[in-house]
């Protein structure tokens, strides 16, 4: 057969396949299914009981595997007496918070020969020269500007204007 011939009997089987999907799903609109039941069909279940078996398991007196025949040992518990050393409790001390400095910002000197700039701060009325992320007692200061100073104790951080 040519190659024409195949392709012709293959459309030919292709179109019936589709033909007979189609005659079904349209035939099921349009049906008339109409099914009667009889009393004849009708049959009642049937209702089976199934009984079970009961039995006492006794013991092994035997091992099965290594043929050893076991004997019960009766214990006789003894009354253990446990001692547990005793450990002294530690008084739990609070923690001591300590409060926020007085911090007085009185403004920066440049320097001619340092970029840097120093401030001059006055901590609990004690007068210091820090420079930038210098840390004083806890005290560390973040960013300086001309007009204020940020600084940081422990997780706080506050603004001091200059004054």
């Amino acid at each position: 057969m040519t190659k024409k011939h195949i392709n012709i009997v293959l459309i030919a089987v292709v179109v019936a396949l589709w033909g007979t999907v189609l005659y079904k799903y349209v035939n099921r609109f349009f049906a008339n299914n109409d099914i009667a039941y009889t009393p004849e069909e009708f049959s009642a279940p049937v209702i089976t009981q199934i009984k079970k078996d009961t039995f006492n398991l006794q013991p092994l007196i035997r091992d099965p595997f290594l043929g050893k025949i076991l004997t019960k040992k009766e214990d006789h518990p003894s009354p253990r007496i446990i001692v547990q050393p005793s450990i002294p409790k530690r008084s739990v001390e609070p923690k001591v918070t300590k409060p926020f400095p007085v911090v007085k910002y009185f403004g920066y000197i440049k320097s001619q020969d340092k970029s840097e700039e120093l401030i001059l701060l006055k901590i609990n009325n004690r007068l210091e020269r820090v420079r930038l992320n210098s840390d004083i007692e806890g005290l560390l200061v973040k960013e300086i500007y001309k007009d204020s100073v940020i600084v940081s104790f422990g997780k706080e951080i506050r603004s001091f204007k200059r004054g």
